[in-house]
C-alpha cells in the first residue's frame, strides 16, 4: 500500500578512501574523514580515520587516525586507537596509541606513550578524588614507606 523511501540524509554514506600514489608529493596537511592509503610522500601532517602507509612512503609530520598501518618510512608522531609497525616498517618519532603491535623486523626508535583520553568531567564533585598535594595510595602496613 505505502512504499517506503529513503532519503538522502537516513542513507549511510560510504567510506571515502584517498589513495597518495608512488611519485607523488603533497606538501601541507592532509586531513579526510576517510581512509587514505599513503604510497608517496607527504611533508606535513595527516589527520583520517584508518591510515595505511605502504610501499615505499616517506612522510614528515605528525599522523592522527583510528588505525594506522605502517608499513613504510614514517618521521613524527603518531597518535592512534590502535598502531601496527609491520615489518617492513622504520619508525623514527614518538607513538601515542592504546593497541601497539610490532612485526618482526621493524626498525623503530622513540617512545611509546598511552593515547591520552579527551578529559572526562565528573557528574559531581563528590565524585572527584580528593587531591593532597599527591594522590594517596593506601598501602599495606610494614613495607617501609611512609603512608603520612
Amino acid at each position: 500500500m505505502f512504499q517506503k523511501s529513503e532519503s538522502a540524509t537516513s542513507k549511510s554514506q560510504p567510506i571515502q578512501h584517498s589513495v597518495l600514489p608512488v611519485g607523488t608529493t603533497l606538501k601541507g596537511d592532509l586531513i579526510s574523514s576517510g581512509d587514505i592509503t599513503i604510497e608517496g610522500t607527504v611533508d606535513g601532517n595527516i589527520k583520517c580515520r584508518f591510515l595505511t602507509l605502504s610501499g615505499q612512503p616517506t612522510i614528515s609530520g605528525s599522523a592522527e587516525a583510528e588505525v594506522v598501518n605502517l608499513c613504510g618510512s614514517f618521521t613524527g608522531e603518531l597518535h592512534a586507537a590502535k598502531v601496527i609497525l609491520n615489518k617492513t616498517a622504520k619508525m623514527r618519532g614518538d607513538i601515542y596509541q592504546e593497541v601497539l603491535e610490532i612485526q618482526t623486523g621493524a626498525d623503530f626508535e622513540g617512545k611509546v606513550a598511552p593515547l591520552r583520553p579527551s578529559p572526562v568531567k565528573s557528574a559531581s564533585p563528590a565524585q572527584e578524588p580528593a587531591r593532597g598535594g599527591q594522590d594517596r595510595l593506601d598501602l599495606p602496613a610494614g613495607l617501609g614507606l611512609d603512608r603520612a
